[in-house]
């Protein structure tokens, strides 16, 4: 289950490790999580989390149902899986084209019910979540999401999940670098900026979770603005 939560706390500080802080390319490629690792107050800078053993086993098992190496890995893959979704080019060109929007979609969509259900239902989740990222000045235009699409929220979430996994033994060292480096390059397919890349995070939570997202907002002008944070002086990805 792709589910997690946590209270958002505005007075938390950004956490790094003075120890073991990576530098150069392999920061950059830890730093796709960073929204995830800010979320869980946890050090941004390091493979290693700073959090708790039962914190990250509950995070892992619990919320994205996670308890080895086999399960650890398909969640994994899945959530770059994910961002190779044509369907979603056909939802996003329903929602330019409203009034067409029944025939774009059963036109073009997979002939599955359930397919269809689930990419109809995104479809409505869209005509909620833009206008109130728009209100929030997230983005001005919808045409600013159909390129980071959701990108942000899958890449950033299986990084930040991968050092929890590798915390608990269930990827090695070698598999983690790995799994970040391939995080990076793929995720500037889609963003070019750090500050995209907090957009579509904020995007893909919004149509996960619907409203409230004034929390991570908050998070993300964190990042992107605290003078402790090793996004804040980065501009590209």
């Amino acid at each position: 289950m792709e589910f997690f939560s946590k209270f958002i706390s505005p007075f938390k500080s950004i956490r790094l490790n003075e120890k073991n802080a990576l530098t150069g390319y392999l920061l950059d490629h830890i730093l796709v999580g960073t929204m995830y690792a800010e979320q869980q107050s946890a050090y941004l800078n390091s493979y290693e989390t700073g959090l708790s053993k039962a914190n990250i086993s509950k995070l892992v098992k619990t919320y994205w149902e996670i308890s080895n190496q086999d399960e650890a890995i398909e969640i994994l893959q899945r959530l770059h899986d994910r961002n190779q979704d044509e369907n979603l080019n056909i939802v996003y060109r329903a929602f330019e084209n409203q009034e067409n929007y029944v025939e774009i979609l059963k036109s073009n969509l997979p002939d599955e019910e359930d397919a269809f259900v689930y990419y109809l239902n995104l479809f409505r989740k869209l005509k909620n979540v833009v206008p109130e990222l728009k209100e929030l000045n997230v983005i001005t235009d919808f045409f600013q999401l159909k390129k980071i699409k959701d990108t942000g929220w899958n890449y950033g979430r299986g990084a930040f999940l991968a050092r929890c996994c590798y915390e608990l033994g269930y990827l090695s060292q070698n598999e983690l670098i790995e799994y970040l480096a391939k995080s990076h390059t793929e995720l500037k397919k889609y963003c070019s900026t750090w500050k995209e890349y907090t957009t579509s995070y904020i995007f893909g939570r919004a149509i996960w979770g619907g409203s409230n997202n004034n929390g991570m907002i908050q998070i993300a002008n964190d990042l992107l603005n605290n003078n402790n944070s090793p996004l804040r002086n980065k501009t590209y990805i």
